[in-house]
C-alpha cells in the first residue's frame, strides 16, 4: 500500500483568494498528455473550513517504484493547453513515490484561499528526476462563475446549461438547422460526446466554457458525459 504524506505549504505566487465553502468537494480529472501512455489519475480538492482544504492525488499507470513531484501552479498567459500555458509554480505537494504496480496517493493540506488564480491554476506530475517529463495534468479552478438559471430558446439556438453530473434540460426537442450550445455552470471537468455522431465531441469543459453544434439531420440524439456514470440527455430534431 501506498501512503498520504502530509505537506506544509510553500509560499504561492500569483494567486488571489476565493470564498471558501465549508465541506464542498471537487474532483478534477489528470489527463496524460502523451509522456506515459495508459497514465491516468483523478484530484479531489475538499474544502474542510474556511482555513483548510485537501488536495488528494490518487494516480496510476506510472512507472512502477519511481519517485515523482506534482505541483499547482497559477494558470499561465501563453494559451493552449494549460499545462503548456507557462504558469509559474504556487504549491507543491510532498514528493512521493509509486509502488510496485505504479500507483500512488499524496494529500496535500493547504487554504483553500491559495488555490485559485486569476486566470486559474493546474496541477501537473513530474518524474523527480526529469520536470521536464510530465505524464499527468489536470486543469482546475477556473475563475468565479456566475451560473445560469434558465436556458433561453430561440429559432436560431438553444443553450444547454452542464451543471455538475446533469444536463439541463435532459431532453430537447428542435429544429434541423439549429444550433445547441453547452454552457458549463458547474464545478468539475466534463464533456458532451455521442456515441453515434462522430463529429459530436467536445473537448474538456470546464467553469465556464461553451461547445456548440448545429444539428441538420432530423432524428434522436443521445448524449452524455464520460466522465460521470449516468450523465446523458437527448435531443430530438424536427423537420423544419
Amino acid at each position: 500500500m501506498f501512503r498520504s504524506i502530509h505537506f506544509a505549504l510553500v509560499p504561492a505566487l500569483l494567486l488571489m483568494p476565493a470564498v471558501a465553502q465549508t465541506q464542498t468537494s471537487q474532483a478534477f480529472p489528470l489527463l496524460a498528455t502523451g509522456t506515459a501512455a495508459g497514465a491516468s489519475g483523478q484530484l479531489s480538492v475538499r474544502t474542510v473550513s474556511s482555513a483548510l482544504s485537501l488536495s488528494v492525488l490518487t494516480l496510476r499507470g506510472l512507472t512502477p517504484n519511481t519517485a515523482y513531484a506534482a505541483h499547482y501552479h497559477a494558470l499561465g498567459s501563453a494559451g493552449g493547453a494549460p499545462c503548456a500555458s507557462g504558469g509559474p509554480i504556487t504549491l507543491g505537494f510532498p514528493a512521493f513515490r509509486t509502488d510496485a504496480q505504479g500507483q500512488a496517493t499524496v494529500t496535500l493540506r493547504a487554504n483553500p484561499t491559495r488555490l485559485r488564480g486569476p486566470l486559474g491554476a493546474y496541477v501537473d506530475v513530474h518524474r523527480a528526476s526529469d520536470l521536464t517529463d510530465v505524464p499527468l495534468c489536470a486543469a482546475v479552478l477556473k475563475g468565479a462563475v456566475t451560473p445560469v438559471t434558465a436556458a433561453p430558446t430561440t429559432i436560431a439556438g438553444v443553450t444547454v446549461n452542464i451543471a455538475d453530473n446533469r444536463f439541463q434540460p435532459a431532453t430537447l426537442s428542435i429544429k434541423a438547422g439549429t444550433t445547441v450550445t453547452w454552457l458549463h455552470t458547474g464545478q468539475v471537468t466534463h464533456n458532451v460526446l455521442s456515441l453515434t455522431v462522430a463529429d459530436l465531441k467536445s473537448p474538456d469543459l470546464r467553469p465556464g466554457d461553451k461547445y456548440s453544434y448545429t444539428f441538420k439531420t432530423p432524428g434522436t440524439y443521445t448524449y452524455y458525459c464520460s466522465y460521470h456514470d449516468g450523465m446523458s440527455a437527448t435531443i430530438t430534431v424536427t423537420n423544419r
